[in-house]
């Protein structure tokens, strides 16, 4: 009759992966860490809540070979991708010197190129706002021919009535003639504002790319935390925000702000 066998987490054995049939390479990290972890999925199955001090020595020593098979998990890896890295890195250190897209974080020839974008930026400006000066002037001159055209066709209506009347000496001829004049004066100041308006917008042509033109960029302000915090309301965004800073504030001060607590577990 056969004796049974208790099995010792510390020596359990388990299949090796099939990874390396066929060659003679040793176990790389990733076997290595399977036969572990294939053997700590078979001891909890056998014990899935631990009850005694013994119970928990063997989980002890488990915990001890899951994490030295981790470790040297994570360390054949960075021994993979650190030469890697390394070369990405001097790749990125070279062009991201120059350019970068990190708009934080601008390289030689971003800056000089943001120069001058705005240098150009600053005359599209100017010149926009002599534009709009311009648009502006236009659109009194227009309101002023208006009123003109107004009052010499009321004129003109008075002067017809006049005659129509009986009354002597109405040149009705001359204010019919000062109310057209007044008229293509108005409807000459209308193309004219028109115009300006249209063209308060300025664009560059030329070169091979499209046409260069300003754009409106918003840039959003906070005027005040509270309100701000009080109308969007809980979320967790902000509330991670809150807790980062709420950590480098109790570097400094060597507590925590007031509105943030905090709680222990006891946790391996």
């Amino acid at each position: 009759m056969q004796t049974a066998v208790a099995k010792n987490p510390a020596n359990a054995r388990v299949p090796r992966s099939n990874s390396n049939v066929g060659h003679n390479n040793p176990p790389s990290a990733i076997d290595l860490a399977k036969t572990t972890i294939d053997a700590l999925s078979d001891w909890m199955k056998d014990n899935p809540v631990i009850q005694t001090a013994e119970q928990a020595k063997e989980a002890k020593l488990l915990i001890d070979r899951a994490k030295v098979s981790l470790d040297e998990i994570e360390d054949e890896r960075n021994k993979l991708v650190r030469p890697l890295n390394d070369k990405v890195s001097a790749i990125n250190d070279k062009f991201k010197a120059l350019h970068n897209t990190d708009k934080k974080r601008p390289g030689t020839y971003d800056r000089i190129f943001a120069e001058l974008k705005s240098r150009v930026s600053a005359f599209l400006v100017a010149e926009e706002e002599r534009r709009q000066k311009e648009a502006a002037e236009a659109a009194a001159r227009l309101a002023e021919a208006e009123r003109l055209a107004r009052e010499a066709e009321a004129k003109e209506q008075e002067a017809i009535e006049n005659a129509k009347a009986g009354e002597l000496d109405v040149d009705v001829a001359a204010v019919t003639q000062e109310a057209d004049e007044a008229f293509a004066d108005y409807e000459r100041e209308s193309r004219f504002a028109a115009r300006a308006e249209r063209d308060t917008k300025v664009k560059l042509s030329g070169g091979f790319g499209k046409v260069t033109s300003l754009r409106t960029v918003e840039t959003l302000h906070l005027d005040s935390y509270n309100l701000a915090l009080k109308d969007i309301g809980p979320q967790p965004k902000i509330e991670e925000a809150i807790l980062s800073c709420a950590r480098e504030y109790r570097k400094t001060h060597g507590r925590l702000p007031e509105g943030v607590s905090a709680t222990t577990e006891r946790v391996l």
